[in-house]
């Protein structure tokens, strides 16, 4: 059974948007049958049950869950619950119930931005009583998402992109090493509009930070950030100040250390000072073996890519 609330919208207006509603609607019955082909013969109050979601730009950031689900199986949820989707990643969210709704909030935003989710996105849940719910991804065409542009398979994966192909050889990387780099924008540099060269964009407040700051040179643009426990846990973001505008909204940038190369997605922050590592950061962290206290100076040397070097001050 699939249960929703998002339905009490306005009828579509155009003729071709009808055709493409009631298409969604078919392969959501399709996937409902799928679904519960091996549970026969089970009534609506037994599971597992099936819900979906329709993102919107209200609920990026956090998502309510239907309200019949919320009344019948709200009080056996657990908190956090897993989001399982078929690429094999689990996402950790956490809920929290207003008014007697519930809300998925802290977790979700990631999961939305790991597959660049927007408006028209459906997101069918398959709720089995348990903390794990499985998750299938449409995309606006009614078809399943293409999971393969994931974090983690860009991770795993060289594309053959030529911008790619120049920068290792500039670099000097050697094949074995390439398998550490998904890729890098496709980007003209006179897109890019980084702060004047030469100058530091911020001064954090850790004394021991400022000091390095202060004593590091350079005639690129570079910023500070000192570790903390935080920034590196799965699927973690960290604020950086804003050194190039996002194509967008977001991109990716390639991170330097020493002879390796990651890909970190920059996400644009509310604010206009500041911007957000997110999807590829918390394994940046995690291969380059960051450490909380650590100070890290991120220098922007080639904005064409955009690629910044990485300069760690161990604590």
């Amino acid at each position: 059974m699939i249960i929703n609330d998002d339905f009490r919208l306005r009828s579509p207006k155009t003729e071709s948007t009808r055709q493409r509603f009631r298409g969604v609607l078919k392969i959501i019955l399709q996937l409902q049958i799928s679904l519960m082909d091996t549970h026969p013969g089970q009534s609506c109050a037994t599971l597992p049950i099936n819900f979906f979601k329709i993102i919107i730009e209200t609920n990026v950031e956090r998502i309510k869950l239907p309200n019949k689900f919320t009344r019948r199986y709200g009080g056996g949820l657990s908190n956090p619950v897993s989001l399982k989707s078929p690429d094999i990643k689990e996402w950790v969210v956490h809920w929290t119930k207003e008014n007697g709704d519930i809300w998925l909030e802290k977790g979700w935003k990631e999961f939305v931005e790991n597959y660049s989710l927007v408006r028209g996105h459906l997101v069918l849940f398959k709720y089995a009583g348990t903390s794990n719910i499985d998750v299938l991804i449409l995309d606006q065409s009614g078809l399943e998402l293409d999971y393969s542009s994931s974090e983690s398979v860009r991770q795993r994966n060289v594309e053959r992109d030529p911008n790619v192909l120049k920068l290792l050889a500039v670099e000097g990387i050697c094949s074995d090493q390439r398998a550490i780099v998904s890729k890098t924008i496709k980007q003209k540099p006179e897109d890019v509009n980084p702060t004047q060269s030469g100058t530091c964009l911020n001064m954090p407040p850790l004394k021991r930070a400022q000091q390095i700051t202060t004593k590091f040179k350079s005639s690129h643009v570079y910023f500070t950030l000192v570790i903390r426990k935080s920034k590196f846990e799965k699927y973690a973001a960290t604020h950086v100040p804003r050194f190039l505008d996002c194509v967008n909204g977001k991109q990716d940038v390639m991170l330097k250390m020493g002879d390796k190369l990651w890909c970190v997605n920059l996400v644009r922050g509310r604010d206009k000072r500041y911007d957000r590592f997110c999807s590829g950061w918390s394994i940046f962290a995690q291969e380059s073996k960051l450490e909380s206290g650590d100070v890290c100076i991120f220098e922007l040397i080639k904005p064409e890519v955009p690629l910044l070097q990485v300069h760690v001050f161990k604590r």
